[in-house]
């Protein structure tokens, strides 16, 4: 092993360093404000970003690490970016929030950096045992997050719930790497692959990767492994909620994609990824459908989402990989400039999140409502936005490998969609409040990440090109 190999890991390092230094800095100065921690946490994100770009330059080719535990290639540094980014969002999300409560704001960003050391890593993993480590780095964190707001019951119940079927699908996925292991000798996923084209998909390999794929399915909040997110995404805080359907998904995706191309790319999977990426489109749409609290409707909303990306996925080809890629960037912006609106409209922690609070909006805050639509038309896959964009060439990937009635059904789930996205559209110009008092939009970080999330929404849509060719340079070789 060569030892100069872990300067190559260094962003990670600096970042777990200043998580913990902010943890130390919060416990020692008690009285640390939410705006300085939030600008630590601010300043350690982008020195992680430059020390990215340090290791990129260095490693121009992919590279495999420390024995092969890590991997630095384009597609780990696309979604160590995209990570970074979507705290960064995250951060600004929440100066507010946290300034309106009274919980201590360096543990919870400590908590946030800490959770996105864990998600770096496991972009960069290339062994079983390595992604199983960071991934439970991300998920001890989160569970902590979910339950930030000790004295209220909703966010003790969701971290509960979390914490209870996290941990139960951490065993089985680890259940299923020591199958995997015993049938094979080796959890380096290249090894991997080789081992799995010579014994073949017996019932050992079968039960393994069965199990490794419930472990994954879980952490991506796919039907039938859904059943924590409602209650997460309502009971937690709702920065926390915007990072979990976010970043969290996004990681979960990264690792996903790359076990399954680069690992088990030999065996025959993509039926099983089909059922459930159909299931979750349904089941998403149509529980969805029943919803009057907006932060329960975009938990299953993002159950939905999750079919869709299982699309480009199961089918195995460039267009499919590459956009994976471009849809989940596109559902980071989109995500984070949803949820942040809604913490704009929040007064105090859960105040704000019926359907109803959103009438008469377009006449309160013009131009929140503009943005609100456009988040809407983009999660329900209209032009002009990144999540167009994002869904033709998933459904166009679908069709291409032969997964017609796949693609068919994602349609039709799309067109399910737009009655209770507009749902919220309809409150906000067709319905009218008792309440006539403007939104007061004196959260400058908020506004600015929300806005920013706009922009990003609408060039995904309308200048497509650059982005998408920066997808395909990121993608992973096909199996």
């Amino acid at each position: 092993m060569d030892f100069g190999e872990y300067f190559l890991l260094a962003p990670e390092f600096f970042l777990a360093f200043a998580a913990m230094g902010l943890l130390l800095l919060g416990t020692a100065k008690r009285q640390l404000t939410s705006r300085s921690a939030a600008r630590f946490c601010q300043i350690s994100l982008v020195i992680t970003g430059a020390m990215l770009w340090w290791v990129h330059i260095q490693v121009p080719e992919a590279r495999s690490i420390l024995s092969g535990m890590f991997v630095i290639d384009g597609f780990s540094m696309f979604w160590k970016v995209l990570l970074l980014l979507a705290t960064f969002l995250t951060v600004l999300l929440s100066v507010r929030y946290l300034e309106e409560s009274d919980y201590r704001a360096g543990e919870y960003y400590s908590l946030i950096l800490f959770a996105t050391v864990g998600m770096l890593f496991m972009a960069s993993g290339d062994s079983l045992l390595s992604i199983w480590i960071s991934l439970e780095t991300m998920a001890l964190s989160s569970y902590v997050l979910a339950g930030y707001f000790k004295r209220e019951l909703k966010s003790n119940e969701s971290a509960l719930k979390y914490f209870v079927l996290g941990a139960l699908s951490s065993g089985v996925l680890l259940y299923g790497i020591s199958l995997l292991y015993g049938a094979t000798g080796t959890v380096q996923l290249e090894s991997l692959a080789s081992a799995l084209a010579e014994i073949g998909n017996t019932p050992l390999v079968s039960l393994g990767w069965l199990m490794l794929a419930a472990g994954l399915l879980f952490k991506v909040a796919a039907v039938p492994f859904h059943v924590w997110t409602p209650d997460v995404y309502v009971g937690a805080p709702t920065p926390v909620t915007a990072f979990l359907a976010a970043a969290s998904k996004t990681a979960s995706f990264a690792i996903l994609v790359r076990i399954f191309y680069r690992g088990l790319g030999g065996l025959d999977w993509q039926m099983m990824i089909a059922i459930v990426s159909v299931a979750s489109m349904i089941w998403g749409n149509i529980a969805a459908l029943t919803q009057t609290n907006v932060k329960r409707m975009l938990a299953y909303s993002s159950i939905a989402q999750a079919g869709y990306i299982l699309i480009g996925v199961l089918a195995v080809n460039e267009i499919g990989l590459w956009a994976v890629l471009f849809y989940l960037m596109a559902y980071v912006f989109i995500t984070m400039g949803v949820f942040g609106t809604v913490i704009l409209l929040e007064r105090k922690e859960y105040a704000g999140e019926e359907f109803g609070d959103y009438a008469g909006l377009s006449s309160r805050a013009p131009l929140l409502a503009a943005m609100m639509t456009l988040f809407m038309l983009a999660l329900t896959g209209i032009p002009p936005t990144g999540g167009f964009v994002g869904k033709v060439y998933l459904f166009a990937a679908a069709v291409e490998a032969g997964w017609i009635w796949v693609a068919v059904i994602g349609v039709l789930a799309s067109a399910v969609s737009l009655y209770y996205y507009f749902a919220v559209v309809v409150q906000m110009y067709f319905k009218k409040s008792d309440q006539q008092t403007p939104v007061p939009l004196t959260a400058p970080a908020l506004v600015g990440a929300i806005i920013f999330c706009a922009i990003a929404t609408l060039a995904l849509g309308l200048i497509p090109g650059p982005f998408i060719e920066m997808v395909k340079s990121a993608a992973l070789p096909l199996p």
